[in-house]
């Protein structure tokens, strides 16, 4: 298993549509990440900073990236 993280800012005048976004996750979205052998997919919100995090279990990450 390996730990990603990702940082990405995020406009403030755009935080309430981001959260409506990911209220309700369509369920192919995350078939699609559980697909990808991508595990404990985390996203935290701080001021304009956005820091995604998951675990990677799979044996080919840029495969299962594309």
């Amino acid at each position: 298993m390996k730990r990603f993280g990702m940082m990405i800012r995020l406009r403030p005048e755009l935080l309430e549509e981001y959260k409506q976004y990911h209220m309700n996750v369509w369920p192919e979205v995350l078939a699609t990440i559980a697909n990808c052998n991508i595990r404990n997919y985390t996203i935290f919100h701080h001021d304009e900073m956005l820091f995604g995090y998951y675990e990677y279990y799979g044996v080919n990450h840029a495969a299962d990236m594309a």
